[in-house]
């Protein structure tokens, strides 16, 4: 942040509406609308207004049919081609509490300490299934 030739730095993937101000400088994470973390089910992003060289953030969280969602996933066949993704999906829709991150880095372990080695994305399903159990079971 320090070498950033700007006041206002965006940014994504996290999933978390976040603001992080560092000296004269802000970081803003919008959020997510589609899988959220830690939001109560609820769609989050941002809108930035500017006015006279200034920048002033609406954070904005909205209610959706989660499980109408939920539902387009499972018509889509998401569950049945894979089945521990759209689970880990699911739960975040619904509580907002677990990511997929947190899921694969725990598939990832599983699978280097059974083979030695583990390439995303060719992990076998079954060590998806193993880091579902350790969090959902």
């Amino acid at each position: 942040m320090g070498t950033a030739d700007t006041s206002l730095i965006l940014c994504g993937h996290t999933h978390v509406q976040t603001k992080i101000i560092h000296g004269k400088k802000a970081v803003l994470n919008p959020g997510s609308v589609g899988a959220p973390l830690h939001s109560q089910g609820q769609a989050q992003f941002l809108i930035l207004h500017g006015a006279e060289g200034i920048w002033q953030e609406e954070w904005i969280s909205l209610t959706y049919d989660v499980e109408k969602a939920i539902g387009e996933l499972q018509e889509a066949g998401l569950d049945v081609c894979a089945p521990y993704w759209c689970r880990v999906t699911e739960s975040l829709l619904r509580n907002g509490e677990i990511s997929h991150g947190t899921v694969l880095a725990k598939a990832m372990e599983l699978c280097r300490e059974e083979t030695g080695s583990c390439n995303w994305p060719e992990i076998p399903e079954k060590y998806w299934k193993r880091a579902v159990e350790c969090f959902y079971c």
